[in-house]
């Protein structure tokens, strides 16, 4: 298995003691891959997958925060035909405007209803609600590059605005995450190996901080005997040619 999806594995078992951090998670989820469909005035709601740790996951936290039994599909991806995708379904109108309203995503404005797929300031109140809300970020739509290879994590998100807010909200908790556009998607990320372990102890992926931790330790201690060695080859070099 790769090391990102050890991270969302790890995550999959993670869950808060507090209802709000449930919520705040489950915010994260709908704003990164949540389908939100209106059909007779009345609203549904689907998160697609190709994780099933993660479908897992979203699955147990309707459950536990709503007591709600979302309805489960399995599909075949159509382009990459070994891939299957899991999509849970609220199908209840009043199950899905109870969850969409506590997650600050369906609000009303003016008297009427309407989506703000934004970081609801309410959702991410206290500091256990950001670092649940980052966490249900990452397991949604993050990635990690192996460590041994290169230090790299990212979220990829659609929407300029709502890249901006997750860029800010990770950032609040001192690290200098940025943004660049790839095609359609507008990337938050990180390429530092000291903030990447920041990250991962902020979203509480203790097993992979200590995994990543002990790649840097040998990565630096290879890099400083080779540094070594250059300096002694180079200075015999000088030697021999003196």
């Amino acid at each position: 298995m790769s090391f990102s999806y050890n991270v969302k594995s790890e995550l999959s078992h993670h869950f808060g003691n507090a209802r709000h951090c449930n919520i705040a998670e489950l915010a994260a989820v709908l704003n990164m891959c949540g389908h939100i469909a209106y059909n007779r005035e009345k609203i549904c709601v689907k998160i697609q997958t190709e994780n099933p740790v993660a479908a897992r996951k979203y699955f147990t936290l309707l459950k536990k925060t709503f007591n709600i039994d979302s309805e489960v599909l399995i599909r075949r991806n159509s382009q990459l035909k070994k891939n299957r995708v899991y999509m849970l379904f609220i199908n209840s109108d009043e199950q899905a405007r109870k969850v969409l309203q506590a997650c600050g995503i369906l609000i009303a404005e003016n008297g009427r209803e309407i989506l703000n797929r934004r970081i609801d300031e309410l959702v991410v109140n206290s500091v256990c609600c950001k670092r649940a809300y980052i966490r249900g970020a990452f397991l949604a739509s993050g990635s990690i590059s192996d460590p041994e290879k290169m230090y790299h994590l990212e979220f990829a998100c659609l929407d300029r605005l709502y890249s901006e807010g997750l860029r800010d909200l990770i950032n609040s908790f001192g690290l200098d995450a940025k943004i660049v556009q790839r095609k359609e998607h507008f990337v938050v990320y990180l390429k530092e190996g000291e903030q990447i372990v920041d990250l991962l102890n902020i979203m509480e992926a203790h097993k992979a901080l200590m995994d990543l931790e002990n790649i840097r330790i040998l990565k630096d201690m290879r890099n400083n005997v080779n540094r070594k060695v250059n300096c002694e080859t180079a200075n015999l070099s000088k030697t021999v040619n003196a």
